[in-house]
């Protein structure tokens, strides 16, 4: 079963390329069983544990395909897998059809769990061929591990994607609110439907070689008099894409990150949102983050941190070199284009969420637009009290020893 038909697809496409920003909350669009329908659109039913939360999913039908995607080499990670399997396949009392990746068979297979030998002789994974068609019948994705666990797994779903339930085993565990301590309870309340949902937007990128950006000196632009220096907007911008040359796609559910590299000379970026040149970058490096990367990198570089419901991207420089460079937020529904300028000393790199760094020459540019295909993260109480508690024990945020009252 396909995540969605035709028409849903093609009017995807259609809205995506007018760069306006999309929530779809409809049935076909997270997995073949998945409803997540928004509270503005149905405000009768709400959501027991978190009243307040925005979105809500539930089941057309009882799932029955699960993808477990686990952290590769942890030997915790593997025992708590093995755990979560045995009571997926054996104790739920629920037909499933556990699905996992071709490497954790083999990494599971090679242990020594005589008394789940039955269980994990059960898993069901996949090769290139059929991988398309495989993941497309999951109706729930389970992740065991990290943050990084959960990255990876967008990567495997380009479009559509499944509502995910992430258990900690890993570092920080800022996306991952579920404990194996109630491991049970908490996949029966999902199984059963009517849960939390955050939608956490993704970011499109692509990226362009031989990029041309000529300049229009009409008379749209806007003079400013700030005191005895008159200042212009710059002028409109016309981007030539004729003679350039898509080079890759990426997903982006962190950030993007496009910097100096191993060269010793200051990175130099055109920034332009919606074909008009914004500013230079001159410096290490820019962040275009998510709202939910907003507590990864961009926050160490110095942003502010956005809920990631916020419809956003959030642009942050990396110590740049100028005392008035500050992190700024634009509206999701913007194209943001980063281009290496001709003029650049040096070629520059890119990252997304921490992988396939490649470099990028003089001329080639990023566009990056927000994405189609959110990623359903189910809550564990909801989406505002998760995220704040990922602040207070993952961050620490605005902990400190309470004043004393004053005595008189």
């Amino acid at each position: 079963m396909a995540f969605s038909n035709v028409d849903s697809s093609s009017s995807l496409r259609k809205l995506h390329n007018q760069r306006s920003f999309i929530d779809f909350t409809s049935k076909g669009l997270y997995g073949p069983k998945c409803i997540i329908t928004a509270k503005s659109d149905n405000p009768d039913v709400v959501v027991e544990d978190d009243p307040s939360c925005e979105h809500h999913m539930t089941w057309c039908d009882s799932p029955e395909t699960i993808l477990i995607i686990k952290k590769i080499g942890d030997k915790e990670v593997t025992e708590k897998f093995v755990e979560l399997c045995t009571y997926l396949i054996k104790e739920s009392g629920r037909d499933l059809t556990v699905i996992v990746e071709s490497g954790v068979v083999e990494e599971v297979r090679a242990k020594e769990y005589d008394e789940s030998r039955e269980v994990l002789e059960r898993l069901k994974s996949w090769t290139e061929d059929d991988q398309e068609y495989v993941l497309s019948t999951v109706d729930l994705i389970i992740c065991i591990g990290g943050d990084g666990t959960l990255l990876y797994t967008s990567t495997l779903f380009p479009e559509a994607i499944p509502p995910i339930m992430a258990f900690h085993m890993g570092s920080l565990g800022f996306l991952t609110p579920f404990q194996f301590e109630s491991l049970k309870s908490s996949i029966e309340k999902v199984l059963n439907g009517n849960v939390s949902i955050t939608l956490r937007h993704r970011l499109d990128c692509r990226l362009k070689t031989e990029s041309l950006v000529s300049t229009s000196h009409q008379s749209d632009a806007c003079p400013l008099d700030l005191g005895k220096k008159l200042v212009k907007f710059t002028p409109r911008l016309t981007l030539h894409t004729d003679h350039t040359a898509t080079k890759k796609r990426m997903n982006v559910v962190n950030e993007l990150v496009v910097d100096r590299g191993p060269s010793p000379f200051l990175t130099y970026l055109e920034v332009f949102c919606n074909e008009r040149l914004m500013t230079t970058v001159q410096g290490d490096g820019l962040i275009v983050a998510t709202p939910t990367g907003s507590t990864a990198y961009s926050l160490a570089a110095g942003a502010s941190m956005v809920h990631p419901s916020v419809p956003c991207m959030i642009i942050t420089p990396i110590c740049p070199h100028s005392l008035s460079f500050r992190p700024i937020v634009v509206p999701a529904g913007v194209e943001i284009l980063i281009r290496v300028a001709p003029e650049s000393r040096s070629s520059a790199w890119v990252a997304v969420d921490g992988r396939n760094r490649q470099e990028i020459k003089q001329g080639d540019s990023l566009v990056i637009t927000n994405s189609c295909w959110s990623i359903p993260t189910i809550n564990n109480t909801g989406d505002v009290t998760d995220w704040f508690d990922s602040l207070a024990v993952c961050l620490n945020w605005n902990s400190r020893k309470s004043q004393k009252q004053m005595k008189l």
